[in-house]
């Protein structure tokens, strides 16, 4: 499925995007909640990780982000997640924007946790403190 057919989906049924919490324990429950692991290795340097991102409005947004440890964590991939009936949906930080309730200046830019400390990042200079 190309990200053009995935955007006319999101159209057609536009996400119900979690976040904009007060309180980051939010973010980290509904992370706890899928069972995805904390950390997972994608190949060729890449992992994917449960994060807690704090927008500049102060609020905080349960993703996952793909670091590429080759190039020492850099964020190649951020994902925030949608509820979908009994499941998540996680859906590319692109296509999501249109859908999130304030204006991107409110929100951008968004500094990062990891929910466990990854090998070989060193963006994350003040883990668990956010980045």
């Amino acid at each position: 499925m190309t990200n053009q057919d995935v955007w006319k989906q999101l159209q057609e049924n536009p996400p119900k995007l979690i976040g904009g919490y007060k309180k980051q324990g939010w973010a980290v429950k509904i992370l706890e909640k899928i069972v995805n692991d904390d950390v997972e290795t994608e190949g060729d340097g890449l992992v994917t990780a449960k994060a807690v991102l704090e927008a500049k409005d102060g609020t905080y947004y349960p993703a996952f982000l793909t670091l590429d440890l080759s190039k020492k964590g850099q964020i190649v991939g951020l994902y925030l997640i949608a509820e979908n009936k009994e499941q998540f949906d996680l859906i590319p930080f692109e296509l999501a924007k249109p859908f999130l309730h304030k204006p991107e200046n409110e929100l951008l830019p968004f500094r990062y946790r990891t929910l466990v400390k990854i090998e070989g990042d060193e963006q994350q200079t003040n883990w668990p403190d956010f980045t």
